[in-house]
């Protein structure tokens, strides 16, 4: 059997032992909150990055259909007004050739004056 000295020698080994259990746990907790803390921090910045980037998308997005707008309007009025400065060629060549078949000098001008068919 044991004795109360060997009953108390046990007891304040265990409680030393718990008091170094409880040490561990309270380091171990220190550094569990510091690394939560680090993980909290990290993903405020990634939000924060994120949120610059959708916020560059959105504009460059905006910027880029602005620029397809423009060049569809570009596009649309140099094509009209190249169509009709081709409408207008057209009838100033069909008055030219009217003109020599009228006055009778159609074969007398030289064909690189003539229009293309």
């Amino acid at each position: 059997m044991l004795g109360i000295k060997d009953l108390k020698d046990q007891l304040v080994e265990m409680n030393l032992e718990m008091r170094e259990i409880s040490s561990q746990i309270g380091n171990f907790s220190e550094k569990l909150i510091s690394f939560s803390s680090e993980i909290s921090k990290s993903v405020n910045k990634m939000s924060s990055v994120l949120n610059e980037t959708n916020i560059t998308m959105k504009e460059s997005f905006n910027l880029m259909a602005e620029t397809i707008k423009n060049m569809s309007n570009n596009f649309s009025e140099s094509l009209e007004k190249t169509m009709k400065y081709m409408s207008e060629f057209k009838i100033q060549m069909d008055i030219k050739e009217t003109i020599l078949r009228s006055l009778g000098l159609k074969g007398i001008i030289p064909d690189f004056f003539k229009k293309k068919k």
